[in-house]
Parts: structure tokens; sequence; C-alpha cells
């Protein structure tokens, strides 16, 4: 089902992502990302991981891509609660429970 991450709703089926109601645009990139990451909630992915499974030649194009979905999830990106920093580790998206 839908994953909420506080304002931002994001449907698998449709691979669509919502704030406060509103339709968000993903490019593939973050599509596909948002998509993973939805589909392994509370799970972390490193960034050879995430490049393997998205066909992404540099980690650093990883980086970029979280940064931009932070952007459309979170209320401060900078403090992201939903696509999360796992230190020594990659990222993992940690949606609302319930």
């Amino acid at each position: 089902g839908p994953v909420k991450m506080g304002a931002a709703l994001y449907d698998p089926q449709g691979a669509r992502l919502t704030k406060n109601g509103k339709p968000v645009k993903l490019t593939s990139a973050e599509a596909a990302l948002l998509g993973l990451f939805a589909a392994n909630t509370g799970r972390p992915f490193s960034r050879s991981d995430l490049c393997s499974r998205l066909g992404v030649a540099l980690e650093r194009s990883i980086d970029v891509q979280v940064t931009r979905l932070r952007r459309k999830i979170e209320d401060d990106p900078k403090l992201p609660l939903y696509l999360q920093t796992v230190r020594g580790v990659g990222y993992v998206l940690v949606p609302d429970r319930g």
C-alpha cells in the first residue's frame, strides 16, 4: 500500500508522490530510487548496492538523487526524518507507522 512520510505520500502502484495532497513530479531516476526504498522500508542500502540495483555508475549520483528526493519529501531536507543516512552504510527509508 501507500507509504506515508509526514505530509508526503508515495503510491508504489502508480509510482506517484504527493505532498499535502498535491502531486510531486519525480524524475525516472528519483522514481526508481524511491520505489526501491518503498519496497524495502526499514532496510538500509549501501551506495554500491543502490548503484548496482539501479544501474547507476557513480555512487555520487546516488547522493544527488537522495538529496533531491529529500527536498521533495522532507519538511526539513537538512534534518531528514524519513530518508535517513545510516552512518558507514548508506541510506534507509523509515516511513510513518500505520
